[in-house]
């Protein structure tokens, strides 16, 4: 959450990743309330992926095709809202379809609201 703006941030197992954002009753909002939005996967032992997200064809979600993702991950995703900077550092357990805690067939995701 940054002030009264949520976010909703998905990294899936076949590398397609997506961010959402709503306001403070949890009411969508365009993809457009940020820009210059950026998410770096940091995989252990491998260099970092740097992914530059752009507006999906409904103007929902920001999206980008990255590398699979397997095992944990840290992702950093910034961007801009008002005119400020956002940076934020999210860790990610990808888990299995069988996992009953997991997040199934979606892949590893960190909802951060």
């Amino acid at each position: 959450m940054n002030g009264d703006m949520h976010y909703e941030v998905v990294v899936d197992r076949g590398g397609t990743h997506r961010i959402w954002f709503s306001n403070a009753v949890r009411e969508d909002l365009p993809a457009s309330v940020a820009s210059k939005v950026m998410m770096i996967v940091t995989r252990k032992g491998a260099p970092d992926e740097s992914l530059a997200l752009a507006i999906d064809d409904s103007g929902e979600s920001w999206i980008a095709a990255g590398r699979p993702v397997g095992g944990d991950v840290m992702v950093k995703v910034t961007y801009v809202t008002r005119g400020e900077p956002v940076e934020i550092e999210l860790p990610f357990v990808v888990t299995t379809p069988s996992d009953p805690g997991g997040s199934g067939a979606g892949g590893g995701r960190r909802q951060a609201r």
